[in-house]
């Protein structure tokens, strides 16, 4: 009996062994095909090759022999499913997530009435607490980045439930509007700026590149929101009046620590080891280098020109858009529209932003129309409907102004976490979307008192809303210039390298 080794291993699922293999005890060569063997697998590769050669049967080797001989069957590929049952789940908890993101402070603008009347309020203090509350989501962001980066986007989002159920449940006894300040509008807008980046943050961990597609249908949870929380907000407020109906709400938002248990990637499943083999492997991890620690902050984002410029750009054009939102309640309610018909334009402004997230997704997919033409565009329709609102004294007017200004806000933010993407890199997500939101939430939270304070001075709506329209028609026009610097740029820095090499 000759016993010899050959070597046999896998290459792209094809089996390629060397043809001869020596005996341990003549020192002949015998063919390996003729040879039955045992193969042991190390590191997912057939390395070793056992095999047995012998001119005489024996009953071990016949039974060897057939084994070796029968062909393999081709196992049938599975089908891979496009996404798992915790994929699924994740993109439930992420549309929950930003539901009640906007619920609350869409639904402001309707309490925002209240503050006036029953706090003996001015405007701008009133309008102070509804832009806190959606300016603090923004605000916060660059501290949410950073806690997303310290501690997971789970913890994260479960940190902001916290935070948001016990603004809401503070804000029920506060007894001025100082306090709503503090409570409804710096403590759960903060809350909300945790679950807003760390949703986003955990989506791209789980689905990658793919973000970019899933985010257009999940953005559609902020105008499903704001189309339908105003309505239930009045008829809460009706029945039980607005502090009450803020005690609700802080019971609604602790549902959202319930799906922050599957925001979270899947471990990578390696295969086992054999015994032999693991003080080889031992050895050879310990080789390898150590794992950089995770950034804080990644300061880089800051190389980024495009993306500071997008960045300036989107707070102005934002900033616009929520100072006009704040006062759209007192707006049509001075103008004699009546409270339950200005609430119904609310939920047409959320339908029309609605409609238009579907569109950018199918140019999305197109790539007809790029970045920077479609938030051109965004600006240039706001800026329209919102000087069409300065000068609505009819109930038609005041309707189209807010679907213009509704569908150009849908777009613009369907688009925001793509091109954050796309312009900083996966690695430097959390901290590009972080900064993104903090700029975007500090001109929220100066456009609502700012817009309310030119309205006392000036006894009406019309001059804020017509400055308002004038910085988005300005912040688009700017937008426009952008390729136009960046050709030239590029134009100049060729013809210098021609000069200097003729």
């Amino acid at each position: 009996m000759c016993v010899s080794v050959c070597v046999c291993i896998y290459i792209d699922e094809r089996r390629v062994e060397f043809p001869q293999a020596r005996c341990f005890f003549c020192g002949t060569n015998h063919i390996s095909s003729e040879s039955i063997g045992l193969s042991v697998w190390v590191n997912n590769t057939e390395c070793s090759l056992l095999a047995v050669n012998r001119s005489m049967s024996s009953p071990e080797t016949d039974k060897l022999r057939d084994v070796s001989d029968t062909p393999e069957e081709p196992t049938p590929a599975k089908k891979k499913r496009r996404y798992t049952v915790k994929q699924y789940m994740v993109l439930v908890g992420a549309w929950v997530n930003l539901y009640m993101c906007i619920a609350l402070p869409s639904s402001l603008t309707v309490i925002y009435v209240e503050f006036i009347y029953h706090l003996d309020s001015s405007r701008a203090n009133a309008g102070l607490v509804v832009s806190l509350c959606g300016g603090m989501r923004g605000c916060a962001g660059i501290l949410a980045g950073l806690i997303v980066n310290r501690i997971g986007a789970k913890w994260t989002i479960f940190l902001g439930s916290v935070f948001t159920s016990s603004g809401i449940f503070s804000s029920c006894f506060a007894p001025n509007v100082i306090v709503l300040c503090i409570t409804l509008g710096a403590i759960t807008g903060t809350g909300y700026s945790f679950i807003n980046v760390g949703t986003f943050v955990a989506l791209g961990d789980i689905f990658g590149k793919k973000i970019s597609n899933l985010s257009i249908v999940i953005t559609m949870a902020r105008p499903l929101a704001a189309m339908t929380m105003p309505i239930i907000i009045k008829f809460l407020m009706d029945i039980y009046g607005w502090r009450s109906s803020l005690l609700l709400l802080s019971a609604v938002n602790l549902h959202i620590c319930a799906f922050c248990i599957v925001m979270s990637p899947d471990k990578k499943k390696l295969p086992p080891i054999p015994q032999d083999v693991e003080d080889t492997s031992s050895e050879v991890d310990s080789t390898k280098p150590e794992k950089k620690p995770k950034k804080f902050f990644h300061l880089s984002v800051f190389n980024e020109k495009m993306y500071l410029v997008f960045m300036v750009l989107l707070t102005f054009l934002n900033s616009s858009y929520s100072g006009a939102t704040t006062v759209m309640v007192d707006v049509g309610v001075g103008r004699g529209f009546g409270l339950n018909r200005t609430v119904f334009v609310l939920t047409l402004r959320a339908l029309s932003a609605l409609c238009s997230r579907s569109i950018s997704a199918i140019i999305h997919r197109t790539k007809c129309i790029s970045n920077i033409s479609m938030l051109c565009f965004t600006g240039l329709s706001q800026g329209c409907g919102l000087l069409i609102l300065s000068y609505s004294i009819n109930y038609s007017y005041f309707v189209l102004g807010n679907v213009i200004i509704g569908m150009s806000g849908g777009t613009r933010n369907c688009m925001t976490p793509a091109i954050i993407m796309g312009l900083v890199g996966i690695e430097r997500y959390a901290s590009g979307l972080g900064l993104t939101t903090t700029m975007t939430g500090f001109g929220e939270v100066i456009s609502g008192p700012l817009a309310g304070k030119i309205a006392d001075i000036s006894n009406n709506y019309q001059l804020s809303l017509f400055l308002s329209s004038m910085i988005s028609l300005i912040s688009a026009s700017l937008v426009m210039l952008v390729p136009a610097v960046m050709f030239w740029r590029s134009h100049c820095q060729k013809k210098e390298e021609t000069t200097e090499n003729p």
